[in-house]
């Protein structure tokens, strides 16, 4: 497996990531067998979009290295803090038997529909996260990068 990028903080200057963006999104095309948003998705409309969408990287700690605006809002995060954090971090302590539980299975099946479970903030609040895609990113060649989340629905 080889491990995803460290990425810069979407803007402008790097079209939002765009590159990167398309490499997610058509990864789970290819591991799920459907668009991740049947309008397509730019860098730009990720960084926007009113969805959560965020990925790790693959390597041992599963350091997460993006998440659009939606996700640094819920997990109240800057991007420097956000990219900073173990995936496992992200939930409560008490939640990381079962999250674990089905990052196995994403290992094992390439991806998950229909997850829902608690997270924690950076700053305590906690919160459920519902009907979670989550996906192996795998490129054109089916080499892993890490793994992806989209969601539409917190609570």
């Amino acid at each position: 497996m080889s491990i995803g990028p460290v990425l810069a903080l979407p803007a402008e200057a790097n079209f939002h990531q765009d590159a990167y963006i398309r490499c997610v999104a058509d990864s789970f095309a290819r591991v799920t067998g459907a668009p991740l948003l049947q309008s397509g998705l730019s860098g730009q409309g990720a960084w926007l979009g009113d969805f959560a969408l965020l990925t790790h990287r693959g390597d041992d700690q599963a350091m997460l290295n993006y998440g659009n605006m939606f996700a640094l809002r819920l997990w109240e995060s800057s991007w420097a803090e956000f990219t900073a954090t173990p995936s496992a971090a992200t939930a409560p302590p008490e939640d990381i038997g079962p999250r674990h539980a089905v990052m196995q299975k994403v290992a094992r099946d390439n991806f998950v529909r229909g997850y829902s479970g608690r997270r924690i903030s950076r700053k305590g609040r906690l919160f459920v996260i519902e009907d979670v895609t989550i996906w192996r990113l795998l490129d054109d060649d089916g080499e892993a990068f890490g793994v992806g989340a989209f969601f539409r629905t917190v609570r």
